[in-house]
């Protein structure tokens, strides 16, 4: 799971439940590309959170950059919609998105499951 910006707690946790690695991407600009690499090359799939919207976003960055490298992984990419999400407490309206560890964890055990994947190896 690679983690950007405020969504590493709810990664951290969810990864306990999965077996998952996790990656504190601390930037998205600019991305890492080495350690991501690193990660690809030693992990069958790739998860990105981030708390900003997917398109554009840093999982977009991410697969990118692993089209650049040659790398074809499964790639889950979690993060806002492209549409206005209403204001109100935060860790409420993340959780309202599959944004918290359970939404997380869920989002990662349903797509990874739909292709048979074995759980311990989403990185």
């Amino acid at each position: 799971i690679l983690a950007f910006g405020t969504l590493l707690h709810p990664a951290l946790e969810a990864a306990q439940s999965l077996g998952a690695t996790v990656v504190n991407m601390r930037w998205a600009k600019p991305l890492d590309v080495a350690l991501l690499v690193q990660m690809a090359r030693t992990h069958e799939s790739l998860v990105t959170v981030e708390d900003g919207c997917i398109m554009g976003g840093a999982g977009s960055a991410v697969a990118e950059a692993l089209l650049a490298a040659g790398l074809e992984r499964p790639l889950l990419q979690l993060g806002l919609p492209d549409h206005f999400i209403e204001h109100g407490d935060p860790a409420r309206l993340m959780a309202m998105q599959g944004l918290d560890a359970a939404g997380i964890e869920a989002s990662i055990r349903q797509r990874f499951t739909a292709l048979n994947k074995p759980l311990a190896y989403a990185a």
